[in-house]
């Protein structure tokens, strides 16, 4: 099996503040028109209902739109659905309910063939090119032609597939969901908090490893098995950290919801178990404090690695000690997962490390 380069994931890693900065930086000037003009399509034609469709970490990241919209709709009156790309081709429906639907495609080259073909089967069942966006970091791509908008990852290169291009796709997907909901997709408010984000990864990236010695130090390399538990926006950050955990680490990773966790697979904790808890918003704190004591007392004796924005849920971690709390300030629950998988990258990137799985 051929091992990954240390050097090369570093590299597209500490490059995510620049990548962040670009995007934002496109988004309030040239690409500030293409979203206003998406609220004028929006409007003009009626859409209530939009349904993003992605691969993999597209797929994941497109976990951030439907629960801002979903959080703030009106049932009857509007309809937000994602979609991996295979399921939508294979199962999803094109009926007259589509006509006021707009598709937002995700993905990285804008090449992909399940992608091609799921354009081309919309089309055929007369959905037109006007109900067609995509978000891609190809501009020159079959997704940018055929999409009547196209918005830019402006992830730049990066020598690992998504490591770079995953992160700024959460924050133009955000972006997107504001503006179906009639926001001003990047206030002063939002803005301010974009800028306040960005300069948290610049931080974080200038002593990753001293940050991090200590979580993989108290986690330790003795379990084959890592989890990874959230809710909400930060559900994106559980998937995609277990799919880098296999990609990065040769380590079998899984994501769950709290609530699933809690009824059924709870019976996997033992003192061996080792999880990472991602935690984005205040919702349901009692059900977050009945997790962890469960996998670090009632259970067995497992380790806790609590990610989290919330100076009372840190308070409480802190007290246990087999909980690892890192509290970050980024407080707004749909940009927090920019920096959750940020740290969750390094984390596996330093247990890579560690197993010698990189070199």
């Amino acid at each position: 099996m051929t091992k990954l380069r240390f050097d090369a994931i570093l590299e597209d890693f500490l490059s995510i503040p620049k990548a962040l900065l670009r995007c934002l930086r496109y988004y309030i000037a040239e690409g500030e028109v293409l979203l206003k003009k998406l609220g004028q399509h929006i409007e003009s034609k009626g859409f209530q209902r939009i349904i993003f469709i992605g691969h993999t970490y597209n797929y994941f990241a497109s976990i951030i739109p439907y629960y801002y919209i979903t959080k703030k709709l009106k049932p009857s009156e509007f309809f937000c659905a994602h979609y991996e790309v295979e399921d939508f081709l294979n199962y999803f429906n094109a009926s007259q309910l589509c006509k006021k639907c707009l598709f937002i495609f995700i993905s990285e080259s804008g090449e992909s063939i399940q992608i091609k073909q799921s354009i081309e089967k919309l089309l055929q069942k007369n959905i037109t090119t006007e109900q067609i966006c995509g978000v891609s970091n190809n501009p020159e791509s079959f997704l940018a032609k055929k999409a009547h908008f196209h918005f830019p990852m402006m992830s730049g290169s990066q020598q690992v597939i998504g490591s770079i291009s995953y992160i700024t796709t959460l924050l133009v997907l955000y972006l997107i969901a504001r503006v179906f909901m009639k926001e001003d997709p990047i206030s002063p408010k939002v803005e301010e908090e974009i800028r306040n984000l960005i300069f948290e990864t610049k931080f974080y990236c200038t002593d990753w490893a001293f940050h991090l010695k200590s979580i993989n130090d108290f986690l330790g390399v003795d379990y084959n098995h890592l989890y990874f538990i959230s809710k909400g926006a930060s559900l994106s950050t559980a998937y995609q950290g277990a799919l880098n955990s296999k990609s990065y680490v040769r380590l079998f990773g899984q994501g769950f919801n709290i609530g699933l966790f809690l009824h059924g697979p709870f019976q996997l904790v033992d003192d061996s178990f080792r999880c990472i808890l991602v935690v984005g918003d205040n919702s349901s704190i009692e059900d977050t404090l009945r997790l962890i004591d469960m996998i670090t007392k009632k259970l067995g004796s497992g380790k806790v690695v609590l990610i989290n924005n919330s100076r009372e849920l840190s308070s409480l971690g802190r007290a246990n000690p087999n909980v690892w709390v890192f509290e970050h300030t980024t407080t707004n629950s749909f940009l927090a997962p920019i920096f959750e998988i940020l740290l969750v990258q390094f984390l596996l990137l330093d247990q890579a490390l560690r197993r010698g799985v990189i070199e």
